[in-house]
């Protein structure tokens, strides 16, 4: 396994678990008369964690390849991460069209504010997702 796939699955364990654990906490504590400050809270923390977990899994993994961290990424690895950035482009602009719409039939703007980051969240999944499927595959 590359030094970049590992790093593929830190990002999609790390947003998984996370963002797993984020949204299903706001899913059960959501209230519409608190609904800002618990999801500006349950955010900001989704965040903290997810920056201090991923750094340090990254520097670990750094720790245990460092010749491979300093690797610069060679044409295969280029052209795996345009192609998963192109999916997670994909993904990404689904998610902000529908909610878009969502909005513009009264959804509750605070509901399609946390649904945005969802759209986010599931692109960074879909990226990860992809790298390592591309990873796998020899693309």
């Amino acid at each position: 396994m590359s030094f970049r796939e590992k790093r593929a699955w830190i990002v999609l364990v790390t947003y998984a678990a996370v963002f797993g654990g984020y949204f299903f906490l706001l899913s059960q504590a959501w209230d519409e008369a608190y609904a800002r400050g618990l999801t500006i809270g349950l955010t900001v923390g989704a965040i903290v964690v997810l920056v201090i977990v991923a750094v340090v899994l990254n520097i670990a993994l750094a720790l245990l390849a460092p010749k491979e961290a300093n690797a610069p990424a060679d044409e295969r690895e280029t052209m795996i991460d345009l192609k998963s950035e192109r999916i997670s482009s994909y993904v990404q602009s689904a998610g902000v069209v529908c909610l878009i719409g969502a909005l513009l039939v009264g959804w509750n703007a605070i509901l399609v504010a946390v649904l945005l980051q969802a759209s986010l969240v599931i692109a960074e999944l879909a990226k990860a997702g992809t790298q390592i499927a591309y990873f796998r595959r020899g693309a």
